[in-house]
């Protein structure tokens, strides 16, 4: 939700700076937004009050202030403290023939609101360009996504199914902290309780689990049987804890309980549980998990959860891999979807495929010195139609120099796995850092 609103002097071009206010808000509804204001021009601190207490009813993710004409801060100032939400300022171009006087001055009025509102602590964008003009809501977009992403994060809820692997510290967390700088619930649930469900899953649900599985991957009938029904046994289980829970994702204690004690290493069960909409960190990471929320909710798509395995100084990239968590749905256009046992463990059920290329961004919310911190990279998948490891590979090519991402990651002290998506999500990253109030480390 956009709240819209204008501010104006009487000083100045206003009967144009009203025709333009109409431009505005009709551009903004054409763009799909739901967008909650008028057009009219305040003119005053009160009327700027009455707006803002009738904008908030709404709670808007995002004000959107346009600068009709130039005007002081005072407005700007009213709205945003009665209206908690980030600010983009729309500053208009000049329509006056040259030698005239400026009809509206509207960018130096952005720039006299955007000073005032840093000093008040708010998160502020910009947009500077009239209605219809190609690219100018992008940074209205990323600013919203992040808006909204934080609006969901605060009710949150993850499972947490077992604990950290031993020595796996970087997968270690602070619930407390994590509930009040993020927003995150996390429900904890004991790994043989998902033991016990899935033993107690009907044999006609782990064949239709098994069944749309195989429809749309390929060689679950070449592998043990019993591994096979333990996976559909596994995935109904805990796609049944995450529906009665109402959670939006899960972060697994994979290993070495689920092998040893379930006989079935639960990579694909994960992967396949993302394929249905649902986040899925292995190795009980639960910050990772936060990430992948994070990057689906910005991106719309489903991201993966990877360490990063090696570097080709040469190329510029680094290879990302894990042992067969990914959901079908990374899959390269148009090739199998192979379903083997795993790597090390040699038993089922993973997946052994490379990821699909285009453009990516690569991320990590951890915790530093001075606590949380969001890490993130813009860059691209690369075509590699042979799987360099196996389990899930995929080869990034940052925009930056490799190095100093790795360097950055090592050297920073960063958890070892990052999360990655398709698309590019560094502005939306970047506003969401801001509004959280957390570290940004952008490369």
């Amino acid at each position: 939700m956009l709240a819209f609103a204008s501010i104006a002097r009487p000083t100045f071009a206003v009967d144009y700076a009203g025709q333009m206010a109409a431009k505005a808000l009709a551009a903004l509804q054409q763009e799909g937004w739901p967008v909650y204001g008028d057009t009219s021009l305040l003119m005053d601190a009160q009327a700027a009050r009455q707006s803002a207490i009738h904008l908030q009813e709404r709670e808007p993710d995002v004000l959107v202030l346009l600068c009709a004409t130039f005007s002081d801060a005072s407005m700007a100032v009213e709205l945003a403290a009665h209206i908690p939400a980030p600010v983009c300022l729309w500053a208009l171009r000049e329509p006056g023939s040259p030698g005239e006087r400026l009809w509206l001055n509207s960018l130096c009025g952005a720039h006299l609101a955007a000073h005032a509102l840093h000093k008040t602590g708010r998160v502020v964008r910009y947009l500077y360009g009239d209605p219809g003009e190609a690219g100018l809501f992008e940074p209205l977009k990323a600013l919203a996504q992040a808006a909204a992403t934080r609006r969901r994060l605060r009710t949150s809820r993850l499972g947490l199914v077992g604990e950290a692997p031993p020595g796996f510290y970087g997968c270690q967390f602070d619930e407390l902290e994590l509930g009040r700088v993020i927003g995150t619930g996390v429900h904890h649930v004991n790994l043989t309780r998902i033991f016990q469900a899935a033993s107690q899953v009907p044999a006609s649900a782990v064949d239709a689990a098994i069944a749309s599985t195989q429809a749309a991957t390929s060689g679950l009938s070449a592998l043990n049987p019993d591994e096979v029904r333990r996976f559909g046994a596994a995935y109904v289980a805990l796609r049944s804890l995450l529906q009665e829970e109402q959670l939006d994702g899960l972060a697994v204690r994979c290993w070495p309980e689920f092998p040893q004690d379930f006989g079935l290493m639960p990579c694909a069960t994960l992967g396949r549980l993302a394929d249905d909409g649902f986040v899925c960190a292995c190795e009980a990471d639960l910050h990772g998990a936060v990430t992948l929320l994070i990057l689906q909710w910005l991106s719309g798509a489903a991201p993966l959860l990877a360490d990063v395995v090696a570097l080709n100084e040469e190329a510029g990239t680094i290879s990302l891999w894990h042992c067969g968590n990914a959901p079908a749905c990374l899959a390269r256009p148009g090739e199998e979807i192979p379903l083997t046992v795993h790597c090390n463990r040699r038993i089922g059920v993973t997946g052994n495929f490379a990821i699909r290329p285009g453009p990516a961004t690569l991320a990590r919310l951890g915790v530093g010195p001075r606590g949380y911190r969001l890490l993130y990279a813009e860059g691209e998948l690369l075509d590699e139609p042979v799987n360099r490891f196996a389990g899930n590979t995929a080869v990034f090519r940052p925009s930056c120099d490799a190095r100093q991402l790795l360097d950055t990651l090592i050297e920073g002290g960063w958890e070892h796995h990052v999360a990655f998506v398709a698309g590019h999500q560094a502005a939306a990253l970047a506003a969401l850092a801001e509004l959280l109030e957390i570290e940004k480390v952008a490369l």
